[in-house]
């Protein structure tokens, strides 16, 4: 970036006037995509804690193991690999207990927190208490659990209650480890009560795979996400959020007050060049902390964000809802969300402008696949020729394999909250784009102004949804840019993937067309009962598949297969 440029992009406004402070120099955020590489850092982080771990989740389950496969014990006893990882443990801060305690032990969630409680380590875990009919796990059989091993767990019922927005969730997905390193993004510890939606996936998304499991002894769908790691000054403001909703709760339940939890300072500067805010969205009526009409500071970064568009906008989401879902999977229901109209409005302004824009949403939503389309509907009424001029895309994922001969395919369940702008700035949270993630769920993201964060960021969900990197090569990577430990032969292989992804997908107009050829490729190689080659294709909504002649459902979408429902 030429300096006029970097004086530029400092003086347009970025950053929420919200209750946490825009941090200058004295943080640093990686970025975690995957549940593969995401739980294995938290779950390192957590075995090593000496002083306390706190968690927020909107779903838990206790049993999860975050570690799997190779990357749990490496090979057999006295195997090269298991060398490899005993000396990879010991150079990161492991000590000889946790090393040990990592051979023996199934890495489950209540395992490894039980594990620093028996160091004498505090453990605190704030669980949304969802009602039944949208719980997707058990809140007090997960609490049970993990006070089995005597982790402090508190059920948050904030959410519930008459002023209350009907589907109101306490989304938040955070951790915050002896308040020197944090964790925010779209990845709970989570398998879904139902069977289906393992967190846990590598970037390849395999067809079937034993590493993703279910209680039902089948293969959940496959699940992209991206998390966050956050270290210095910025990490106290992660753990701000966990100790003003957590002591909120203790009071509102009128638990004893030694379970509320003191201000700490502030932890040390990481020295660098990262300008970096948490925000946050705090519904109205759901915590005594916040202001009387909540906190809407995910939808304020989100619409200057997009307001400061000059080249393109890179978007990853569950959701693209214009109007406010109520319960009901039918747009002409809900009312049209003010956060969201401004959002879309400045996202079309900036396509007349001649930017360009894609996302990535899930072929099949939980919930509101029709309002997704009508999101995009109003888009290309915003901007008409963007669309035509093919310079704004909307794509899913989707995976596919052999079966007795014949090829099958599932979707990828896009769960990612992912905004990057102009290679500039980028955000990664919790946040959906919807009313739900701007104004009615409680929320957390961080956002960070740093050219080669948000570019490498790009580079890696590119690299993957294009298939132009295998699992390990993605991992050793995310582990370069993320500043983790790697071997001398490691770190050269991740050098290598990064100029080999920066020569493909550096200029963002080619990746975007890139991007275009591979999912209308992989319409064809559908249709002709073909493998997928990467996870790209087109979203379609439901006149585009007919006209396509696929067999769209609803409630499934058209990629799901009969013999997967």
């Amino acid at each position: 970036m030429t300096q006029e440029a970097n004086i530029n992009t400092q003086q347009r406004d970025w950053w929420a006037q919200g209750d946490t402070p825009v941090r200058a120099n004295d943080s640093h955020v990686a970025y975690l995509v995957d549940g593969r590489q995401a739980m294995w850092t938290i779950c390192r982080y957590c075995i090593k804690a000496q002083k306390y771990i706190y968690l927020a989740n909107w779903g838990m389950t206790a049993k999860m193991e975050l570690v799997r496969g190779d990357d749990y014990l490496g090979g057999s006893d006295g195997s090269p690999q298991r060398t490899a990882l005993i000396e990879g443990l010991r150079v990161e801060g492991f000590s000889e207990a946790d090393i040990q305690f990592w051979l023996t032990h199934n890495l489950s969630v209540q395992t490894v927190l039980g594990y620093a409680r028996s160091k004498g380590v505090e453990v605190k875990v704030l669980l949304w208490h969802s009602q039944e009919a949208f719980s997707h796990y058990q809140p007090l059989e997960t609490k049970q659990e993990l006070e089995a091993v005597g982790v402090h767990c508190i059920l948050d019922d904030s959410a519930r209650g008459l002023v209350h927005h009907p589907v109101e969730s306490l989304h938040q997905k955070t951790a915050v480890i002896d308040g020197t390193h944090a964790f925010v993004g779209g990845v709970d510890l989570l398998i879904e009560k139902q069977g289906d939606y393992d967190r846990w996936d590598t970037p390849m998304h395999a067809f079937n795979t034993p590493l993703r499991r279910n209680e039902q002894q089948k293969t959940p769908h496959p699940w992209h996400d991206v998390h966050s790691l956050i270290e210095g000054c910025a990490a106290g403001d992660v753990e701000l959020n966990f100790r003003q909703r957590w002591n909120d709760v203790v009071a509102r339940q009128r638990l004893d007050t030694s379970f509320t939890i003191p201000e700490r300072p502030l932890p040390s500067p990481i020295q660098g060049t990262q300008t970096v805010q948490v925000v946050r969205t705090i519904p109205q009526h759901t915590y005594d902390f916040d202001p009387d009409s909540g906190l809407q500071d995910i939808a304020q970064v989100y619409a200057k964000a997009l307001g400061n568009i000059q080249r393109f906008a890179y978007l990853e989401n569950q959701y693209l809802w214009l109007r406010a879902f109520i319960g009901v999977d039918l747009p002409l229901m809900g009312s049209d969300s003010p956060d969201m109209e401004t959002n879309l409005r400045t996202l079309g302004a900036a396509l007349l402008r001649g930017a360009f824009a894609s996302i990535i949403l899930p072929d099949h939503p939980n919930v509101g696949r029709a309002f997704s389309d009508a999101g995009l509907q109003r888009l290309h009424a915003e901007a008409p020729r963007a669309f035509e001029e093919g310079r704004f895309e909307a794509f899913c994922l989707g995976s596919s394999g052999q079966i007795d001969g014949k090829t099958h395919y599932r979707p990828i369940y896009v769960h990612a909250k992912v905004a990057i702008i102009d290679d500039l700035w980028s955000t990664v949270g919790s946040a959906n784009l919807n009313n739900r993630g701007m104004r009615d769920d409680t929320e957390i993201n961080v956002a960070v102004l740093d050219s080669r964060l948000a570019r490498n960021l790009r580079l890696l969900l590119q690299g993957e949804h294009l298939g132009l990197v295998q699992d390990a090569d993605l991992f050793v990577l995310s582990r370069l840019l993320g500043r983790q430990r790697l071997s001398a032969s490691e770190q050269e292989r991740a050098v290598y993937i990064h100029d080999y992804l920066e020569e493909r997908l550096g200029e963002p107009r080619a990746a975007l067309q890139a991007m275009h050829e591979c999912a209308w490729n992989n319409l064809q190689r559908y249709k002709e009962n073909q493998p997928l080659i990467g996870h790209l294709l087109p979203y379609l909504s439901a006149a585009e598949a007919a006209n396509q002649g696929l067999n769209f459902r609803e409630e499934h979408g058209w990629l799901e297969e009969e013999a997967q429902k």
